[in-house]
């Protein structure tokens, strides 16, 4: 009688979480969770786990993990083919061991560790289209007898509803991604503000071109640039435009992490390497395989991670921290800094090897106060953008505001002019145009009275003749560079200039 009173309550449990998977439930630890316990209650045991396959690494973790000792068994991975559970996964087959003490393939490390004694159990896989994903086992029955084969096909059922709810829970996942990046592909222009590459000028249009024929190379790329500049933009560009656009972009800055810790993070680590190494850990490298992986504030990078990188670079291979294994990765590098590194190889702090190793394809990002062209376009696109998230934005920088943009040096270049246009945007609500007190630049605060009681034609002319001549003078004078800059004819700007009545020098005649 007891026996068919057990047999109704395992059919009734197979029901309950059958319906649950074929709910909106949408928790699947917790789902797990109440079929690992439908296990233990209902065939009588002190634990149970249920470990998945890391597709990664190969490895098998600990997802759930029921009993006494369930937190501390978390801790542990098994390599395939390791231990009873690894070897069910290795060989997808079901497993009773009724004496594990005299079974090699019981692995005991985890038990002596915890103080937990195994003295029997059950191992079943867990199938995704007949592949091994995971292991479901129960461990000791409670009654101290050994598991038989009701127990098996019990666990079987269960581990195939577990399955199931797995792959929903995956499936689930791949449709809310690909959802999100739908999302993201919808975002306004407003909400790409810091992800775009804007520009006008012709020094800017010759770096991009220089930056998209390099992108096909495999080459390490070192991008030399001013704080601000846009090094990560440029680095973004070089990955998309590669063939390596489909592949991982994983981008670092060395600056934000301890020095005691870049390497761990670049490299991974190996279980036992250090205390809380409790699991072997891939690095950003083996992270970033196939694709490109960014590092940014390279001058900042210890010079024992210095030296793993150079041979990375030379050999493409390279060892976990607590390793001795080689790891060989295919990854493109694109490093930047805002160090002068030849600075940097005499002071002893970066290796010259690595420097020229980087410096194979070198690209500089002139400061914003060398390409003036992109000034105020960046600027109107700036406030565009705002314009798109407001209605009390201001519609144009008046003509003092746009001199005062211009004349500026900008020693935070392109971040600093944004920050400008969004503080002006702030303090300006409601009005109808920038000025330049608005704009709050050390030295620009003051109103310009030069333009107040000139008519349109008057003031452009004005404007006009400072601009040209701030070009001139920060070209030596020569007109050829200054055209350039400008992004029109030598002759027109020759007649320009006497238009305007200033001489070849920038100054006024």
């Amino acid at each position: 009688m007891d026996e068919v009173s057990n047999e109704v309550r395992r059919l009734e449990t197979l029901i309950e979480i059958n319906a649950l998977i074929n709910s909106q439930y949408r928790d699947v630890r917790v789902l797990l969770s109440r079929i690992m316990e439908s296990a233990e209650r209902l065939i009588g045991t002190d634990a149970s786990s249920l470990l998945l396959v890391d597709s990664g690494t190969n490895q098998l973790y600990f997802e759930i993990a029921l009993g006494d000792k369930g937190e501390d068994v978390k801790k542990y991975t098994l390599e395939m083919g390791e231990g009873i559970a690894g070897w069910v996964a290795l060989n997808n087959r079901s497993l009773v061991v009724n004496d594990p003490g005299n079974d090699p393939r019981h692995f005991s490390l985890i038990g002596e560790d915890t103080g937990y004694k195994t003295i029997n159990l059950i191992a079943v896989p867990l199938r995704d289209k007949d592949e091994a994903i995971g292991v479901l086992e129960v461990i000791n029955k409670s009654d101290c007898n050994n598991f038989n084969d009701d127990d098996l096909r019990f666990l079987e059922v269960l581990a195939d509803q577990a399955s199931i709810a797995i792959q929903n829970a995956r499936d689930f996942g791949q449709l809310s991604s690909e959802l999100d990046r739908l999302r993201t592909r919808a975002v306004s222009e407003s909400d790409r503000i810091e992800r775009e590459l804007v520009w006008k000028s012709p020094k800017t249009e010759s770096l991009l071109s220089q930056a998209d024929r390099i992108a096909l190379s495999d080459s390490p790329v070192l991008i030399l640039g001013e704080s601000g500049t846009g090094k990560e933009l440029l680095a973004d560009r070089l990955h998309k435009n590669s063939n390596r656009a489909f592949g991982p972009f994983i981008k670092v800055n060395c600056a934000a992490i301890p020095a005691d810790l870049i390497e761990s993070e670049l490299f991974g680590y190996v279980k036992g390497a250090f205390t809380d190494a409790v699991r072997d850990k891939p690095g950003f490298f083996e992270r970033a395989g196939g694709g490109s992986l960014f590092l940014d504030e390279i001058g900042d990078l210890s010079l024992p991670a210095q030296a793993k990188l150079l041979r990375v670079l030379q050999n493409g291979s390279f060892q976990r921290v607590g390793g001795e294994v080689d790891v060989t990765v295919d990854v493109r590098v694109i490093a930047a800094t805002n160090k002068d590194l030849g600075i940097c190889v005499e002071n002893g702090t970066f290796r010259q090897d690595l420097y020229y190793r980087l410096a194979v394809l070198p690209i500089e990002v002139p400061p914003l106060r060398d390409r003036v062209e992109d000034i105020e376009f960046l600027a109107h696109y700036f406030l565009d953008a705002y314009k798109l998230e407001r209605n009390d934005v201001p519609s144009e920088f008046s003509l003092e505001a746009l001199e005062v943009l211009l004349s500026y040096r900008w020693p935070g270049n392109v971040r600093e002019l944004q920050n400008a246009v969004e503080r002006a945007v702030i303090t300006c609500k409601g009005k109808k145009e920038i000025t330049p007190s608005d704009l709050a630049l050390p030295g620009k605060n003051r109103e310009n009275t030069e333009y107040k009681g000139k008519n349109l034609k008057d003031s452009v002319t004005l404007f006009k003749k400072r601009f040209v001549r701030e070009v001139l003078i920060s070209h030596g004078g020569n007109q050829t560079l200054a055209a350039n800059a400008l992004g029109i004819q030598r002759t027109y700007l020759s007649r320009m200039i006497k238009d305007l009545n200033i001489d070849h020098r920038g100054e006024e005649a």
